[in-house]
């Protein structure tokens, strides 16, 4: 056994509390061996932290309900009822027009889905909006916060046996500290090249057109330049090059072989208020 193993249970309990509370590990692993691999937590776990994140945004930002959380929850439904039976029936999609001067979307595990008003109000197409929300939608059954905290746990074993020593205390600790990481996820460039993927097959099943995507990428370059620097928040920093972004979408597209597509549908943002 090692030596870590023999530690008294109150050195244990002291080194867990220095480790400070964003080391803390979710309810949900305390009921598995210690020694087994970390399983992926279930569709009803990420919903329940997605809730609980939610209730955090929405004590920081206004939400907005006229016209425009209408259009956006309308454009994402519609979307949504393309999507397979496994990926529409399996996660509890939810909507939100956020007022904030960010030019950022993201989603929390579960269903989730914000739109902050400063990305929206820069849109061109309602194309582009139909691109940036099916990729946030993929980010969500695609379980990508899901799977990256797994990879977070294997890390942190140490500390997760550190954890379940402490007590309920440091359980109850654990969900504040697992959604205020929810609200700082960052997804790996790979995660956010897959959404791109899976929410340009998703918005052209819907009936919008892929050159929405790409004048999305198009806007995001104009006003963040191409990648590497936060636009009004994290929303490019965290995202592959744009460049890159818009070359991935034209192979894309041209993959999909000669086909027409509806025209690019013009988006009155001042309209909606």
């Amino acid at each position: 056994m090692n030596s870590e193993h023999r530690l008294p249970r109150r050195r244990i309990r002291r080194r867990v509390v220095g480790a400070g509370v964003s080391m803390v590990i979710a309810p949900w692993v305390f009921s598995r061996p210690v020694d087994a691999a970390p399983a992926l937590p279930s569709p009803a776990e990420q919903k329940a932290v997605g809730a609980k994140a939610t209730e955090d945004l929405l004590k920081k930002y206004q939400p907005v309900k006229d016209g425009r959380l209408r259009f956006f929850e309308g454009l994402a439904k519609r979307l949504v009822a393309h999507l397979s039976e496994t990926d529409r029936t399996t996660w509890d999609y939810q909507y939100y027009v956020l007022d904030s001067k960010e030019v950022n979307a993201f989603a929390v595990p579960g269903g989730p889905i914000f739109m902050l008003t400063g990305l929206l109000a820069i849109m061109k197409t309602e194309d582009a909006v139909a691109a940036v929300t099916g990729h946030e939608l993929a980010h969500v059954y695609r379980q990508h916060w899901a799977k990256a905290y797994v990879k977070q746990v294997q890390r942190r074993r140490a500390v997760a046996i550190g954890t379940l020593l402490a007590g309920n205390k440091a359980a109850a600790l654990g969900w504040g500290a697992v959604t205020a990481g929810v609200l700082r996820q960052k997804h790996s460039r790979d995660d956010e090249d897959e959404a791109d993927a899976s929410g340009l097959k998703d918005m052209v099943t819907a009936g919008y057109n892929p050159e929405g995507m790409l004048q999305l990428f198009q806007t995001l370059m104009e006003k963040g330049g191409n990648g590497g620097g936060p636009l009004g928040g994290p929303f490019l920093a965290e995202h592959p090059l744009t460049s890159d972004r818009i070359a991935r979408a034209k192979e894309r597209i041209a993959q999909m072989g000669p086909r027409t597509y509806p025209p690019l549908k013009p988006f009155n943002y001042d309209a909606l208020r």
